[in-house]
């Protein structure tokens, strides 16, 4: 009988404690969807010299929801935020170079700060400059973007066309 109460008890309160603050928490995420979704296929890079960053890249891939207007459906898009030391290169396709498995990019576009590219990405920041930038399409599932400058080194950013849980081998 004992057993009976508190396993009733317990049920009780997880239930009232759980009712309360699973709604919030639903808005939020239905209200920020497309930035979670976005969130999930972006990754960064940073070059360092001497442990002071140089350079740092953040790359969202737009597959397959984002792709750029009147453009093909065979091709690789990304928006990239690139910052760099004061000091340092003018961006990307000068002293830093950006590949996708090799690939140079078809083209590099600046994006200005009020672009409706930037406006669900994460990571939008004063100080960074923001490209759209399009590659050939590769078959692959799963591929490399590749950030390099001749001075700090290279820093390799992986990613997939499917959610990264269907790629890992690691059971959750």
């Amino acid at each position: 009988m004992r057993i009976m109460i508190g396993s009733v008890t317990l049920i009780l309160l997880l239930a009232a404690c759980s009712s309360k603050t699973e709604d919030p928490f639903l808005e939020r995420v239905e209200k920020n969807k497309t930035a979670y979704r976005h969130l999930q296929k972006t990754e960064k890079a940073q070059l360092y010299d001497d442990n002071i960053t140089q350079a740092l890249l953040t790359a969202t891939y737009l597959y397959p929801s984002g792709k750029k207007l009147g453009s093909k459906e065979n091709e690789e898009v990304f928006v990239v935020g690139l910052y760099l030391d004061e000091k340092q290169g003018n961006g990307i396709g000068k002293e830093y170079l950006l590949t996708l498995d090799g690939e140079k990019p078809k083209s590099i576009l600046p994006l200005p700060k009020q672009s409706p590219y930037l406006k669900e990405i994460p990571f939008v920041t004063a100080w960074n400059s923001y490209y759209l930038v399009t590659f050939p399409h590769t078959p692959c599932k799963n591929f490399t973007l590749v950030f390099e400058s001749s001075r700090y080194g290279k820093k390799a950013m992986p990613f997939s066309k499917a959610a990264k849980y269907v790629e890992s081998p690691k059971a959750l």
